[in-house]
């Protein structure tokens, strides 16, 4: 598989774009509150993230599964407890863990606001990475200096790190494409309507799967390296409640989580998703 995603492993990706609305979006008004953490007495925890296969959807048998699912249940496994998972809308997840009725939202970026009812192991949970995808094999420079001849493809309400927010102030692209969803931005690569497409590395290579795409669709490379063209990349946690979970449970987690990065867990299960993940940049 190559340089695999693992910051533990010297390869950049730990499970799989950009910090989209992972990150962005706050729980306006909500704080930590004065309430004391519930024990757990076996009681299992309740996560909760959003639809974002392969990281965490819901099968045909309605079961809530995905690379990131299984992660985090073994490391709960390895504390002593049990885990259930349920997918919501990202805005109702945040809110969820913020007021209490939730253990954790998972695949959450870190932000100063969250961290006033969030509590947040050490250890990353996933290294987003963005990068460029095209309709045929195609490389671009490290700088962008074709961007006045391409028409780019976007999901609303990404962020895709600073350096691309810059250029948004003043986008020196042929065209933006805004659209909601991978699907929907890759059918438009594929009708001819934009030219490049950022997307979500691990999403967009299941959507490309999924579509039947691999023989259409490419990772854009980089010219001066060969190696795929990287918009950006964020690292996402476990975001603990701070009204349901004591910090030392979530020091527990944090070293399970290492031991899994040590014996290799996460390898095989990004492994068996049977995703063809690339040899990616040791620096942006």
């Amino acid at each position: 598989m190559g340089k695999v995603y693992y910051r533990s492993v010297k390869a950049r990706v730990m499970l799989v774009g950009l910090t989209a609305l992972l990150t962005c979006i706050p729980v306006h008004g909500e704080s930590a509150g004065t309430d004391s953490p519930r024990p757990l007495n076996g009681e299992p925890l309740q996560m909760r993230t959003l639809e974002n296969p392969p990281l965490a959807y819901t099968d045909e048998n309605g079961d809530v599964i995905g690379i990131l699912v299984e992660g985090i249940r073994e490391a709960v496994r390895r504390t002593g407890h049990e885990v259930e998972f349920r997918i919501e809308p990202w805005k109702r997840v945040l809110k969820e863990v913020a007021t209490g009725n939730a253990d954790g939202a998972f695949n959450a970026g870190k932000t100063e606001e969250r961290e006033t009812w969030g509590l947040y192991h050490n250890s990353v949970l996933m290294d987003e990475t963005y990068v460029f995808f095209a309709r045929e094999p195609r490389a671009l420079s490290r700088n962008l200096e074709e961007a006045s001849e391409l028409r780019v493809g976007i999901q609303l309400g990404y962020y895709y790190g600073e350096r691309f927010d810059r250029l948004l102030q003043d986008p020196p692209f042929r065209a933006l494409e805004v659209s909601q969803t991978i699907p929907r931005n890759l059918k438009l690569l594929k009708a001819d309507r934009t030219d490049v497409f950022i997307g979500d590395l691990l999403p967009t290579l299941y959507y490309v799967k999924e579509m039947g795409l691999e023989d259409e669709i490419h990772i854009v490379r980089e010219k001066e390296s060969g190696l795929p063209l990287v918009v950006s990349t964020s690292p996402t946690y476990v975001a603990f409640s701070r009204r349901r979970i004591d910090p030392e449970y979530v020091q527990a987690f944090d070293e399970a989580l290492e031991s899994m990065k040590a014996d290799l867990t996460f390898d095989a299960i990004l492994g068996n998703y049977h995703m063809d993940v690339p040899e990616l940049p040791d620096t942006l």
